[in-house]
């Protein structure tokens, strides 16, 4: 069972180390892992940001199925490693959606100054690592599971979009009591038929699903009308939607 202290240590180690080993399915090779380096910065939330290119493999890789995991250990420990603590973060690899991109290219940089110019370049684009679940190790038998939410805190971004305190929530209750709205969405809206669909993420521009198609976990975005500020207004673009999306249905779209 997680602990205070071991969230902390986790989000320390998290804040000083810079590279993490991104693991993802593979394309090419029918679904085998594939590992790759990956440098990241964090978002106010905790979230892991990493900058890839549309020519990577790994990129390939998660167009096809955003499941992915980043393992971060501590480099003071490299003469015995496995003495030393490390992470493992699983979640879904989505585009950094607008609300927040600025601010990520701004914290991406600081880290790593070299990357400016890739900014500039069309086919680099930043990514947040939404985390799902989190294995910690912090030294011989100090072994831990974790949900992923208890990392992260989306309230630190409230200055930066109105929806970010209400994430979880909005997200949970989408999930659990409109499951089947978000199929319908994603089949009528984005054009992808799903066996299931889950919501990771909201913000006052639109929001993430992950739509689960023939064994794939694949990302959609899909926009609001028009921006939101509040979870009564989510609430409203939400139906509007849904509405949308039945009226594509009844029409034959």
């Amino acid at each position: 069972m997680e602990s205070s202290k071991k969230i902390n240590e986790i989000r320390a180690l998290l804040a000083r180390e810079q590279t993490g080993v991104l693991s993802t399915l593979s394309v090419k090779e029918h679904g085998w892992p594939f590992g790759s380096i990956a440098p990241y910065a964090q978002l106010e939330s905790g979230e892991p940001v990493i900058l890839i290119s549309e020519i990577a493999e790994h990129t390939r890789n998660i167009h096809h199925d955003s499941r992915v995991s980043l393992l971060i250990q501590d480099s003071s420990a490299l003469a015995k490693p496995q003495a030393g603590a490390r992470v493992t973060l699983l979640g879904y690899a989505a585009p950094v959606p607008s609300p927040y991109l600025q601010r990520a290219q701004h914290l991406y940089s600081n880290r790593f100054p070299d990357s400016v110019d890739y900014f500039s370049a069309h086919d680099f684009s930043l990514y947040r690592l939404i985390t799902m679940q989190v294995r910690y190790i912090g030294g011989f038998g100090d072994i831990h599971w974790m949900a992923g939410e208890a990392l992260i805190d989306h309230a630190a971004e409230s200055d930066i979009d109105p929806l970010a305190p209400h994430v979880l929530g909005i997200c949970n209750h989408m999930n659990a009591d409109h499951a089947d709205s978000l199929v319908l969405m994603v089949e009528r809206l984005a054009g992808i038929v799903a066996q299931s669909a889950a919501m990771i993420h909201v913000d006052s521009q639109g929001f993430d699903v992950i739509a689960t198609q023939d064994g794939a976990h694949k990302y959609v975005r899909l926009a609001f009308e028009a921006p939101v500020a509040s979870s009564e207004e989510t609430r409203r673009a939400m139906i509007n939607l849904v509405q949308r999306a039945r009226s594509a249905l009844h029409s034959g779209k």
